[in-house]
């Protein structure tokens, strides 16, 4: 789903001597789909089970009026019981019972509105502080809501609430390397606005899934540096949600760069010599493997130009790299330790033993203090354990990483012309 432009409202009511203070938090989004499609989509209070990476399951009870949402990575919990379904309005409300949030009296209501052929969605709360300051509360809330619709959810937002031009939604084929399998594959696709052949980048995104989110924060920003980008979907095909508990799983995916590779070097718009494959996370082990000395990369019709990891599992790539290497990591990282990149760089395993080939002068390393993982990621600006690992978003660390990554991009994009 694409939307044109979000609104982002935040109304603090007024408190009198005797009176509590209530905290209310409002996301307005504008979807092309007609009122009646989306209401199809986000109309089910047990639904997002199906649209949202981050929820593991959702609960019905009996009556079908309290749901519990069991999310991932081990976060917690969220139960919250049905207090009006309006369907002919669009329309239904309901109350928390209870959340890791830090709110009471917790209400909240979602509507869709016709506007033309199109509609608009309207997610309303209204709630009290516990626990934590009202400043703390209001932004849980807030990132609740962006994080639920336009991150995890069925709506493309930008992160600074600000208007974000869609990608192009597009599929391709791909290949399961477990059980040489075929599958459609589903990607997200940009362009500069300037006539091309321009040169390229393959995203790849983490065990918890998000290519939508990896498509906006990291697609639409290599974009406007003049790059075609498409983020690849690896596990909507393929009926996965979430691989970070069970790693062996995403090792089904491991042809998907070369799958997506060999689609956009078919593309009259894209520099078939001039493509870079670039990861994230679980995302970020692939990109290093695709080019690692090894049967994937002898194999591959095509090959890539260069490769970047940002937060990679470095303790599962042997190396050497065929093709310059760029990792970014934060020194703090407890989930993907950084000196697990160190050695891979250094040509040493994890033992400590010397690699065959020793250090792998295409590999560089740079490594951000005090940076954690997802460090890039605006929606951790408070921090969370996910699977028992500490996330955190750094702006210094993320402003630095572009840089880095912009810097290199340029470099390599220039020596293959």
């Amino acid at each position: 789903m694409c939307v044109r432009h979000l609104i982002w409202a935040l109304v603090g009511a007024t408190i009198s001597a005797n009176s509590v203070l209530a905290l209310e938090s409002s996301l307005t989004v504008r979807s092309p789909l007609s009122a009646t499609d989306l209401w199809n989509k986000i109309g089910d209070f047990c639904g997002m089970s199906t649209w949202d990476p981050a929820v593991e399951r959702c609960d019905l009870s009996a009556d079908g009026k309290q749901r519990t949402i069991h999310l991932f990575g081990g976060i917690g919990r969220v139960v919250a019981a049905l207090e009006d379904w309006d369907d002919s309005n669009r329309s239904f409300g309901w109350k928390g019972i209870s959340s890791p949030a830090p709110v009471s009296n917790y209400h909240a209501r979602v509507s869709v509105v016709a506007d033309g052929n199109t509609s608009v969605l309207k997610l309303t709360a209204s709630y009290e502080a516990k626990g934590a300051s009202d400043v703390e509360a209001r932004r849980v809330i807030d990132d609740a809501f962006y994080r639920s619709l336009c991150l995890s959810g069925p709506m493309l937002c930008s992160d600074d609430q600000g208007l974000l031009i869609p990608a192009e939604a597009v599929e391709f084929d791909g290949l399961s390397l477990l059980t040489s399998r075929r599958v459609t594959l589903r990607g997200y696709l940009r362009r500069p606005d300037r006539p091309g052949p321009w040169p390229a980048v393959v995203l790849l995104h983490g065990c918890g899934g998000f290519p939508e989110a990896l498509d906006q924060n990291w697609g639409a920003r290599i974009s406007s540096w003049g790059y075609v980008t498409l983020a690849v979907d690896s596990f909507g095909p393929r009926g996965l949600k979430n691989t970070c508990a069970r790693p062996s799983a995403a090792a089904d995916t491991a042809l998907d760069a070369y799958q997506a590779l060999k689609f956009l070097v078919r593309q009259e718009f894209v520099d078939p010599k001039r493509v870079i494959v670039l990861g994230f996370s679980q995302g970020g082990w692939l990109s290093l493997s695709s080019v690692e000395r090894g049967p994937i990369e002898a194999a591959a019709e095509n090959k890539f130009v260069a490769a970047a990891a940002v937060y990679p599992v470095c303790s599962a790539v042997k190396g050497p790299m065929t093709v310059p290497t760029l990792i970014l990591i934060g020194e703090s990282d407890d989930w993907t330790p950084a000196d697990a990149c160190r050695k891979l760089a250094q040509g040493e395993s994890e033992l400590g033993l010397s690699r065959q080939n020793g250090h792998d002068s295409r590999i560089r390393l740079i490594v951000y203090p005090n940076a954690y993982h997802g460090f890039d990621l605006p929606n951790l600006r408070r921090p969370i354990t996910y699977f028992g690992h500490h996330q955190e978003y750094n702006k210094q660390a993320t402003d630095e990483a572009s840089t880095a990554l912009q810097d290199f991009l340029h470099s390599m994009f220039e020596e293959n012309k």
